[in-house]
């Protein structure tokens, strides 16, 4: 092969490796190959890999994915796929971290169907939810916990509640019914009482806020948001500590409690910042932006938004950020900006299941073309929420909504 130039050894310090010239000829040499001599020739490269990497494998995680999901070693393949996830999470890497785990689930649906593989099955359906909630594949992460149902019902306490508060929080969401969204966060409730589980009734609490907002149960949705919080800060789990004080700032903005609402947003700014945790900082700031651009402090609220986005959010959040932002232009006069902005974050909402927040942001859009006199346009937006709201049961949006077909009426 040396001598007709199709591969060249290179020196890598004391050892000698062999190397394709072209990448055309190492793909025809492996496609030869019998398929079940590349999974176990894949099978040895990661055990390799293993051996040189020992006590450092994380600096491998994502060739020892590679190799071993090609091989027959089942339990490996779908190790290294989540240890892969979760690497690649940490850095927001969340498209990455989402094709990691829909590799590890794909494996273990081909495994035999014992206790431990339908326990691992159930985990990576949860713990897909943090990720897709990021991406805003809100819609599709429902679909697939509901598909793993069968598995819920003979799972332990914590599985079964973490499956609820989940399901709930993504059902409000998506525009589902309030007492669907209620019902999931208060069995997850249910069983982390039952089972003495005070961290995981915490987080079915912390779920609670943001349906009960929805709902307009505000006094609910705060008395659930601090008893999470106590629980989240008392054990340093600052991470859901960072969530249950997102939602609480809802919750006060809801109530036109404006200093309540920044403190809540800057306690999670702290947090944030103690973890170094680029999401969170994101978070806080875009909560900081829309509680000022609601109190109509509009200048202070673009200075959140410009700092949220210097961080290069997600894109769940940047489309927030972005329809904080052109409503903020809005009440500084730049009307046609504004507009465009907005306009611009509705369609990303459009193609999203987000129907609170899409609706929330379309009275924004309401308002702003009011302002510039395009009122047939806006009027007809408002119409819409109050449809959607009516429909939904949001009684605080339909409030609002309300409020602004009178202005609307009265111009």
């Amino acid at each position: 092969f040396e001598r007709r130039e199709l591969l060249y050894q290179r020196s890598r310090g004391e050892d000698t490796i062999c190397v394709f010239k072209h990448a055309l000829t190492r793909d025809v040499v492996y496609a030869s190959l019998l398929e079940s001599r590349r999974r176990l020739d894949h099978a040895a490269v990661g055990a390799a890999l293993e051996r040189l990497y020992a006590g450092r494998t994380d600096e491998v995680v994502e060739l020892l994915s590679h190799h071993f999901g090609l091989s027959d070693d089942d339990d490996r393949a779908v190790d290294y796929a989540i240890r892969a996830a979760d690497k690649a999470q940490r850095r927001w890497a969340n498209a990455e971290a989402l094709a990691f785990w829909q590799l590890a689930l794909a494996r273990l649906e081909r495994m035999p169907d014992t206790e431990a593989t339908r326990l691992r099955r159930l985990d990576a359906a949860i713990r897909q939810a943090e990720i897709r909630f990021a991406l805003g594949h809100h819609a599709e992460q429902i679909d697939l916990l509901e598909r793993v149902l069968p598995l819920v019902e003979s799972a332990d306490a914590p599985r079964r509640a973490a499956w609820h508060y989940w399901l709930g929080f993504l059902h409000s969401l998506t525009g589902s019914a309030p007492e669907v969204a209620i019902d999931h966060c208060r069995q997850a409730s249910a069983i982390a009482e039952q089972e003495g589980l005070e961290e995981i009734g915490a987080f079915a609490d912390a779920c609670l806020v943001q349906v009960y907002v929805f709902a307009g149960e505000l006094d609910a949705a705060i008395a659930a948001g601090e008893r999470a919080l106590a629980v989240f800060e008392a054990r340093r789990n600052l991470w859901w500590a960072c969530r249950a004080l997102a939602q609480l700032s809802s919750a006060a903005n809801a109530r036109g409690e404006w200093e309540r609402s920044l403190g809540y947003c800057q306690r999670a700014l702290a947090h944030a910042l103690e973890l170094d945790d680029l999401r969170l900082k994101v978070s806080a700031l875009a909560r900081m932006a829309s509680t000022h651009v609601q109190r109509g402090d509009w200048r202070r609220g673009l200075g959140y938004c410009d700092e949220a986005l210097a961080l290069g959010p997600t894109p769940y959040d940047a489309a927030a950020v972005k329809a904080i932002r052109g409503y903020a232009l809005t009440g500084c006069g730049r009307l046609d900006e504004g507009i465009t902005l907005l306009e611009e974050a509705l369609v990303w909402y459009e193609h999203s299941s987000l129907k609170f927040t899409r609706c929330q942001f379309t009275l924004w859009l309401a308002e702003a073309l009011l302002a510039r006199g395009d009122r047939v346009r806006g009027v007809e937006l408002v119409h819409s929420v109050l449809s959607i709201a009516r429909e939904l049961r949001y009684r605080h949006l339909e409030a609002s909504a309300d409020r602004l077909r009178a202005r609307m009426t009265e111009n």
